[in-house]
């Protein structure tokens, strides 16, 4: 049977994961990812912070554009 070079790399891609796959099934213990969660939950407030500066400057200038082609 002859695969052409798609069908090779895919076997090759799948065989790689289900490896891989086995590999992070043998580990023992969990990853604390405490810190990331706090880091993450303190983070939140300034970026909503910032989103909401852009989306008002983004809004502000629609408006102009708005005003400007009406008069």
């Amino acid at each position: 049977m002859q695969f052409n070079k798609f069908a090779r790399a895919g076997a090759l891609v799948s065989g790689l994961a289900l490896s891989a796959g086995a590999a992070m099934a043998q580990s023992t213990g969990a990853t604390d990812v405490t810190a990331a969660i706090t880091e993450i939950s303190n983070a939140k407030s300034n970026v909503l912070q910032i989103g909401l500066a852009v989306f008002g400057v983004a809004v502000g200038v629609k408006l102009y554009k708005w005003l400007k082609s009406a008069l």
